[in-house]
């Protein structure tokens, strides 16, 4: 990999740059390989064996695990290392009180804030339900919602708000594959039902969009 450590104005050399964007492939593909369930819940992550297959060393597979530790997607245990995550229904319970709150204060700013390119966009994650393969999966299905709730988090416009959901997204994610999205309703049903909140968004009455959005939340963490 061409190295991206850089000089700055008077010559100095600037940090160890290339280790840190090596790091970031590396948890990119471990994440993609956990969300889309090729690890097990569970599974053990062996430093020395990702390496191998990953042709890195160890250095940037053990920053990975690090950080997907506090993406809540990897367990790290001092004696027995790195595992995928299981989640728990009180782990779920946690993460959906959290993701009910960003997302209420979320739409409650997208009322206020939101253009006409950012209903756009959620219209456009929206019109991805037609393309993807059939039949559904709970994976496609997870993946598409939690883009269709980017997008509503970015028509915020409240980038602190926006921070908090970038470090949940990924648990969210877990969570539907692996406790939800696994009846036909959630799959079949989950274009009109977001076709459904997105209508009531772009009317940007804060009480009736602060309501739809908690029932879809409720929704999504009862499937």
């Amino acid at each position: 990999m061409r190295s991206a450590v850089s000089t700055g104005g008077d010559g100095s050399a600037l940090g160890p740059a290339a280790r840190r964007v090596l790091a970031d492939e590396v948890a990119d593909a471990l994440r993609e390989a956990i969300t889309t369930g090729r690890f097990e819940p569970g599974q053990r992550l062996i430093e020395h064996e990702l390496a191998t297959q990953l042709a890195v060393s160890r250095g940037p597979v053990r920053e990975a695990l690090s950080r997907l530790s506090q993406e809540g997607l990897v367990v790290v245990d001092r004696h027995r290392g790195a595992s995928v995550a299981t989640l728990s229904g009180d782990d779920a319970d946690q993460i959906y009180s959290l993701r009910t709150a960003l997302e209420e204060l979320a739409v409650e700013w997208l009322c206020r804030l939101a253009t006409s390119a950012d209903f756009d966009r959620i219209e456009q994650v929206l019109a991805r339900f037609g393309d993807l393969p059939r039949p559904l999966t709970r994976q496609a299905i997870a993946a598409l919602d939690v883009d269709f709730h980017d997008a509503i988090f970015r028509a915020s416009h409240h980038e602190p708000v926006c921070r908090a959901w970038a470090g949940l997204r990924s648990q969210v994610y877990l969570y539907l594959v692996q406790l939800g999205a696994h009846d036909d309703e959630f799959t079949t049903g989950w274009h009109d039902r977001h076709g459904r909140l997105l209508r009531v968004l772009r009317t940007r009455k804060s009480t009736a969009a602060v309501k739809a959005t908690s029932v879809m939340v409720e929704a999504g963490h009862r499937s």
